[in-house]
Parts: C-alpha cells; sequence; structure tokens
C-alpha cells in the first residue's frame, strides 16, 4: 500500500477518470483484512444483504488531503464505538445509493453536500456481522468543516489525512473477538489514538491506491 504524497493539479477530474476505471477492489481490501475475514468472505455479495452507503467528504489540506471519520456511540450492537465514515442505511425513499450517502452525511454530522461534488464510487464492500452491501462514496468538499452532530448517531468527529494514513507509525495491528468468542487480529491504522480497522479500514486502503494512480 503506497501514497506519494502531493496535491495533483487538476485533482477532481483525475480522481473522477480514476474511480469511473477499474477499481483494485479486494486486492485493495486484503491489505487490511484478517486472514480469516479473507477465508470467510464471499466473493460476491450474498442477495438479501441490507443496503448501505457511506461518504468520503476529501478536502485539500496543505499538500495531502484531509477528510472526516466518525466515531459510533457505544450500543448493544457489532459496531458499537467503532471508526467509521458518515453513512447509513438505504431508504426506500433514496432515490440511489450516492443519495443515501449524502443524506446520511448530513443527518449525521450536519455536512450538506450537493451531488455536483461527487467524484464517484470506489468497491462495493460487503460487511458479514451486519449482513451490509456497503456502497463508499467520494466527493470534493472546498468549504471549511463546520460539524452538527447528531449524538445519537456519532459519539465524536475525528479528522484525518492521507499523509497520518501513509506513515508506518500509524500502522498498527488489532485484536477483536468473533462472534464464535474467538480473538482474531486485523491490520489497523491509528487515527489521534483511535483504532480504525475492518471495513473502514479496507476502503481506506482501496482510497490510497486510487489516489497512488494520480501521479
Amino acid at each position: 500500500m503506497k501514497y506519494t504524497q502531493g496535491i495533483v493539479d487538476n485533482w477532481q477530474s483525475k480522481l473522477k477518470e480514476q474511480l469511473d476505471d477499474q477499481l483494485p477492489g479486494r486486492f485493495a481490501h486484503d491489505f487490511m483484512s484478517s486472514t480469516q475475514r479473507q477465508q470467510i468472505t464471499p466473493q460476491k455479495i450474498p442477495e438479501g444483504a441490507r443496503k448501505a452507503a457511506v461518504l468520503i467528504l476529501m478536502k485539500e489540506d496543505g499538500n495531502t488531503w484531509k477528510f472526516p471519520l466518525i466515531q459510533r456511540p457505544s450500543y448493544d450492537g457489532v459496531h458499537s464505538g467503532q471508526m467509521a465514515f458518515p453513512g447509513g442505511k438505504y431508504d426506500d425513499t433514496d432515490e440511489d445509493m450516492i443519495y443515501t450517502a449524502l443524506r446520511e452525511c448530513e443527518e449525521e454530522i450536519g455536512i450538506k453536500v450537493e451531488r455536483s461534488a461527487v467524484l464517484g464510487t470506489l468497491s462495493d464492500i460487503y460487511i458479514p456481522p451486519s449482513n451490509m452491501h456497503v456502497v463508499p462514496v467520494v466527493a470534493k468538499y472546498d468549504e471549511r468543516f463546520e460539524y452538527d452532530i447528531d449524538t445519537f448517531e456519532v459519539a465524536k468527529v475525528v479528522e484525518t489525512t492521507l499523509s497520518q494514513l501513509q506513515d508506518p507509525a500509524n500502522h498498527k495491528e488489532y485484536t477483536f473477538k468473533m462472534s464464535n468468542g474467538l480473538m482474531y487480529k486485523t491490520p489497523s491504522f491509528d487515527v489521534n489514538g483511535h483504532t480504525v480497522w475492518g471495513a473502514t479500514a479496507m476502503i481506506l486502503s482501496e482510497l490510497m491506491m486510487v489516489v497512488e494512480r494520480l501521479f
């Protein structure tokens, strides 16, 4: 996994082209997934999986890009307290998955993003514990991040940058418990003291690979 630091001229249009091209998909995901997940996750997303979308909101920050992650509140569920992107489940009234990502971002962290800011999508990803089929949507954002958090959905917002994720000092190993009670280890990112692992880390891995193509 590699990312060259620096902002590329016309990066929005170039990134859009890359998102429209063939994506690394599972190849990128496997860099940040446990060996157990690689063995049990189906190649194809199961029919009947619940649909959801998340938003990666990219903003220039010096010689890199920054974007917000969120920490989920503690609750009785499989994703309690985990780090994630703003996003959530598809609603029957949503026109498509892009709409879902934009709507959920505004509802959860109070940032309204116009559809014209959307650059494309990364590879769909399946999350077995919650039976979720997730579409990661990528958008650009030129304004200052000003948050209005829905505290029922979000415990806190944590901003990170691609250069921070690239730093080997922030590449860790995280131990987690499966539903069978066994403990497993998986690659993770340390983001300002917060552990980013699972599907969110896998999506970030693909984002970094796609951005590398801009250089």
